[in-house]
């Protein structure tokens, strides 16, 4: 059975499934942000890399500021708001 792959397109509202740690045993929930980039990138092979920039509880939890090793991906507002992930990691959000 194939599973149908959901297309992201630039500002599409996201959820970020994490990959919860074995070592904790409370449960996390998911990151929500804003795509802000789509395509490939110079730190990692393959081409579905998304670059999201993250919003509400989730600001502050991410791993660079829209760029990575001198490359701007995205422009960003402040350090650790913005994180790159696989397309197969992240789940479409409705806006309410």
């Amino acid at each position: 059975m194939m599973v149908a792959m959901v297309q992201m397109k630039i500002n599409d509202a996201v959820f970020i499934e994490s990959k919860s740690s074995s070592t904790s045993s409370t449960p996390t929930a998911p990151l929500q942000g804003i795509v802000a980039f789509i395509g490939p990138v110079s730190f990692a092979e393959g081409d579905d890399w998304i670059g999201i920039r993250l919003t509400g509880d989730s600001v502050g939890k991410g791993k660079n500021d829209g760029s990575v090793k001198g490359v701007q991906y995205f422009e960003n507002v402040g350090s650790n708001n913005g994180m790159f992930v696989k397309a197969s990691a992240l789940k479409k959000r409705t806006l309410s």
